[in-house]
């Protein structure tokens, strides 16, 4: 349920903030990006500012819900309809289904945001549908008996992404995912190293009364039960920064000593760059996009490693070392990001199966520059923030059958995980063999999924670069 807003907010400032943010996303930016900044200078309330989040996560969480209640009550197909229009309705329908406004609230502050926003016209139509909605809520299929049915409707996820993970996981497994996908996410904090532990860090926040708990997948990160991150200490002076517990695990499973280079060919936002540098490894961050490679720098910053991580705007399929001059590599390659829809629930609607292609080229490249980079003797980690096959063990398989150079590595940092979680399907060797002098039960790839770890769904393997 939405928080209600505030004596002290005007409900149409919200509902204009929600419809601003939705905007820069229809045009390609991120929720998690642009709300921050947005509500950093909208003057709303605490409590406001919450409620936001909640419209806007909210209805692109569920659009896939809102869109089935919507279709049948629209003169016109959603497709056809003007951004505004479709924004209102899709920011109503939220508030009418599912957040809990009274629906003469919700339609009197929605139409007139709209209205603001766009046209009088465009606020008829959206105040039109909106009333059929609150008269007619809509039937979902039966959870049980039209899973499929229920998933790509009510669990608001596109059918090809159901599919694949019906395949993977079987009917109740994808629905324990689309389940865990449509929950709001806890913020999970990673103490930095060289800085600060967990535990002294858990002292912190008790002492600052932020409810907080240990990660049961990171031994390095705090889960909060509530609070603002941007707001403590710890995350402005860089002891602390935001990162989901299984990405905290992405660093380690590298293997990099203290000293050693190591190559980020797809380094922004630059998490695990900065992490890698405050483990002691010298890093290189080659990231294509300006912006993004801002980002890395200001996380050098924040975390005090400026000495220790560099960053150069530049195709990480090109990276700029000659060959075999780097003792390790991550390649945190760019996917669909279905492991990431607690976080980043737009992702779902960004991709369809037709780029998936596209994104494994991508990845497969980046691995291929990453090979010819690293040392006879180094290592290469692949990691990706999603489970499709295409992204994950395909490509790693295509890898290594175009390199007889490369061969599966163990994930030594991750073994101990095993027999924390108990369930061997949780992670494991997915395929390939273990050189012959490390240890059998080790192993070399894991897939996180959300529904059994409450993380983001990420998968990793590793690789070693024989002579």
């Amino acid at each position: 349920m939405a928080r209600p807003l505030t004596r002290s907010g005007r409900a149409g400032d919200a509902r204009d903030a929600a419809l601003a943010a939705l905007a820069r996303v229809d045009q390609g930016a991120w929720a998690n990006l642009v709300l921050p900044r947005l509500l950093a200078g909208s003057g709303l309330a605490e409590g406001d500012r919450a409620a936001v989040t909640d419209l806007v996560y909210g209805s692109l969480r569920l659009r896939g819900a809102l869109d089935h209640a919507l279709r049948p009550l629209s003169r016109q197909p959603l497709e056809r309809l003007e951004p505004p229009v479709l924004r209102g309705l899709r920011l109503g329908a939220y508030e009418l289904l599912f957040a809990g406004t009274a629906p003469h609230a919700a339609l009197n502050e929605v139409v007139g945001a709209v209205r603001r926003a766009g046209t009088p016209g465009q606020a008829g139509y959206v105040n039109a549908v909106l009333r059929q909605l609150a008269r007619q809520p809509p039937r979902w299929p039966d959870r049980a008996g039209d899973p499929v049915g229920w998933a790509t409707t009510r669990g608001s996820h596109p059918a090809w992404v159901v599919e694949e993970a019906v395949a993977q996981l079987g009917t109740g497994g994808a629905l324990a995912l689309v389940d865990a996908d449509n929950q709001r996410p806890r913020v999970t904090l990673r103490a930095t190293p060289g800085c600060t532990g967990r535990d002294e860090l858990l002292a912190e926040l008790a002492a600052a009364g932020v409810p907080a708990r240990p990660s049961p997948l990171s031994p390095s990160c705090v889960v909060l039960d509530r609070g603002e991150p941007a707001a403590l200490a710890a995350v402005r002076e860089g002891r602390a920064v935001v990162q989901d517990a299984a990405s905290a695990l992405v660093a380690p499973a590298l293997g990099a000593a203290p000293g050693d280079l190591v190559l980020d060919l797809a380094a922004g936002p630059g998490g695990k760059a900065g992490h890698l540098a405050a483990l002691g490894a010298r890093v290189l961050a080659v990231e294509l996009h300006p912006a993004r490679a801002r980002m890395v720098r200001d996380v050098a910053r924040r975390l005090g490693v400026e000495r220790a991580l560099w960053t150069v705007v530049g195709d990480g399929t090109r990276p700029p070392v000659g060959p075999g001059r780097a003792d390790a590599a991550l390649v945190d390659a760019p996917c669909s990001n279905l492991g990431s829809l607690r976080r980043r629930p737009e992702a779902r609607w960004r991709h369809g199966p037709d780029e998936l292609g596209r994104l494994a080229a991508l990845q497969g490249a980046l691995l291929d520059a990453a090979a010819a980079a690293v040392r006879p003797g180094g290592h290469v980690l692949y990691s990706v923030c999603t489970w499709t096959r295409a992204e994950t063990g395909e490509v790693v398989d295509a890898a290594l059958g175009r390199h007889p150079e490369l061969e599966p590595a163990p994930l030594g940092s991750l073994e101990a995980l095993k027999d924390d979680l108990g369930d061997p399907g949780d992670l494991g060797d997915l395929g390939g063999t273990v050189a012959a002098d490390e240890p059998a039960t080790a192993p070399t790839r894991c897939q996180f999924w959300p529904h059994r770890h409450e993380s983001d769904g990420i998968f990793l393997a590793r690789l070693r670069k024989i002579n």
